[in-house]
């Protein structure tokens, strides 16, 4: 038979857990009353990072409260990401996440620290960047239908470069492949800049980039543009196609930036955050911000977020484990 628990037992017991409700219920609705930490899991002085601070800027003015940056580097973003997971759910550690870390990163690893859709609690899209689909000066044509029958004319002549192995450009390259039928070698350099360069010189005859990394080169005319990868056409370029209008791609594989919390974060202070967020990166500051930097403000709720979180894991994970590729 079960054992019979004494009533003031019980009472107390309810008490408490009620007085803890109150208490909890309290506190969210005066969030935040102190300082928020933001937790950037790469290096100062990179893109991400000049964005983060951007971000954190506005969110200081939407918030009323001071963001404190505290930069993670190392690991592709991986060991700040794993602290931003371990910090108290309480929603004064947010964590400036981006596809790379977020995503990428942990598919590579034999034994992943977490999982990149699941052990964290989304908040919202913030920004993302044009992914763009560039070829030397010297592949004749200029349509993306030119290349591809240039390219299907010499198997496995052509090579496309990446910042990287297993950088966001070379899984994007990989798909490309997949979906095309093409034969293109792959050459990974160390960089973005390494890699454009040698797009320009003429070493390689293929590149994926965003706006920022390649727009040097675009404007001198040294390399030329075929496509995007994004979902819809860009006000920045509005006469390039997408690859989803193409027919490559089912859905658009931009490089893009967001805002998450520690898992069990109260849905009250997601929702705090979020509107916060919103509103700051509608500001003309932003707009401005994101425009000058081939950028484009994307902002949703944490389901949408959620979502996109859950197809970009399913894909790059299907592209990872096809090619076997690893983290160097």
């Amino acid at each position: 038979m079960p054992t019979s628990i004494p009533r003031r037992r019980v009472l107390t017991a309810a008490a408490a857990g009620a007085a803890s409700l109150a208490f909890g219920a309290s506190a969210q609705s005066g969030y935040p009353d102190r300082p928020i930490k933001l937790i950037v899991p790469f290096a100062p002085g990179g893109a991400t990072d000049i964005t983060a601070r951007m971000v954190a800027d506005r969110l200081r003015i939407e918030l009323g409260q001071p963001v404190v940056m505290d930069n993670r580097p190392g690991a592709t973003g991986t060991i700040g990401t794993q602290a931003a997971m371990r910090s108290p759910a309480d929603g004064y550690t947010l964590m400036f996440t981006t596809s790379t870390n977020q995503v990428i990163a942990p598919l590579l690893l034999e034994k992943p620290p977490y999982d990149g859709a699941r052990d964290f609690a989304p908040i919202t899209l913030l920004i993302h960047y044009l992914g763009v689909l560039m070829v030397s000066t010297s592949v004749p044509g200029k349509t993306l239908a030119d290349f591809m029958a240039y390219a299907k004319q010499r198997p496995g002549k052509l090579n496309y470069a990446s910042s990287g192995v297993g950088s966001t450009n070379h899984l994007l390259g990989e798909l490309f492949k997949s979906r095309t039928g093409l034969d293109l070698v792959h050459v990974p350099y160390k960089g973005s800049a390494a890699a454009v360069q040698a797009l320009a010189a003429d070493e390689v005859q293929m590149y994926f980039d965003t706006v920022p990394n390649a727009q040097i080169w675009m404007k001198q005319g040294k390399v030329k543009v075929l496509a995007l990868s994004s979902d819809a056409r860009s006000s920045l370029m509005p006469g390039v196609p997408t690859l989803v209008e193409l027919g490559v791609l089912d859905a658009g594989a931009d490089y893009w930036m967001g805002l998450m919390a520690p898992l069990g974060t109260p849905a009250p202070v997601i929702a705090r955050v979020r509107e916060a967020a919103a509103r700051g990166m509608a500001s003309a500051e932003m707009q401005q911000f994101a425009a000058n930097g081939g950028g484009e403000i994307s902002t949703g709720t944490p389901e949408q977020f959620a979502k996109l979180l859950a197809n970009e894991q399913r894909r790059w994970g299907e592209v990872i484990r096809r090619n076997n590729i690893r983290a160097e």
